[in-house]
């Protein structure tokens, strides 16, 4: 019976003194942690997307409170709202941030174009793009397995008759879909007006565009003639519009043979 409680005593002893040197170097060890930082980390919505350009959330409001970094309107998922917390707190004054969305540039559905193989896979766009980059008949589209629906965190994304499209008025432009899209056809565009998009990113000359996708653009340079603010150029085999300059007139719109140039519309619109 002595034995047992010596050893407890010993053993008992040992967790105290243990717990003593471990609660002397947590203090000696601790990192000081800035008050400035952790009041704007707080702001943040924690999506440690890295849409800001930093490593996540965390080190957005280092740098804020470092001084690092003096532009407030990096955080695009917390949006105006936290851009006017942290301007309070920071007594820093920014412009009104211009909300953007993540754009699917691809209109090749299941009505336009057609599969080239039968892919049977895992259900992945990277996936099928490693296998002969992929099962679609035009290199460039949306290959429709939903990879961009997975990583979304807004439920922005649906896949719809074999295409990614985005909702604009949950999208967050926290960019995950563009980051993970294997086809790069998911660009981030501004809201604040109204102006018009080609939605193809197909390079190859006209003939072959044409024969795998109705809707493909194929250089036929209608949109540039017919353009009267001159913002429509061809680079690499496809139309490509200066959304700065564009008035959204809807001329370009009416002469394009494959219907590939649509709008896009402020929020505002979208949501009225």
């Amino acid at each position: 019976m002595s034995d047992i409680l010596f050893a407890s005593l010993i053993i008992g002893g040992a967790g105290i003194v243990l717990g003593i040197i471990l609660a002397v170097f947590s203090k000696l060890m601790a990192v000081e942690v800035d008050e400035k930082e952790e009041k704007i980390r707080e702001m943040l919505p924690g999506a440690n997307c890295g849409a800001c350009g930093y490593t996540g959330c965390d080190g957005y409001a280092q740098a804020l409170a470092s001084g690092d970094e003096d532009n407030i309107t990096l955080c695009k998922p917390g949006g105006q709202h936290t851009v006017d917390q942290i301007s309070a707190y920071l007594g820093i004054k920014a412009d009104k941030m211009i909300k953007t969305t993540a754009v699917v540039m691809c209109q090749g559905n299941c009505l336009h174009t057609q599969k080239r193989a039968d892919y049977r896979g895992i259900k992945s766009c990277q996936m099928a793009k490693l296998v002969a980059g992929g099962d679609a008949q035009c290199g460039y589209g949306c290959l429709g397995y939903g990879d961009c629906v997975s990583v979304c965190k807004y439920d922005a994304i649906h896949i719809i008759d074999g295409v990614a499209f985005v909702d604009a008025t949950k999208c967050t432009s926290c960019m995950e879909c563009i980051k993970t899209c294997p086809q790069h056809i998911i660009e981030l565009m501004p809201l604040e007006k109204s102006y018009s998009i080609v939605f193809c990113q197909n390079e190859d000359r006209g003939p072959v565009a044409n024969k795998v996708c109705q809707t493909s653009c194929i250089a036929c340079r209608r949109c540039i003639k017919a353009c009267p603010e001159n913002c429509i150029t061809i680079n690499n085999n496809r139309a490509v519009i200066d959304y700065e300059k564009c008035t959204n007139c809807g001329a370009c719109q009416q002469v394009c043979p494959h219907q590939c140039i649509l709008s896009l519309y402020p929020v505002e619109q979208l949501m009225s």
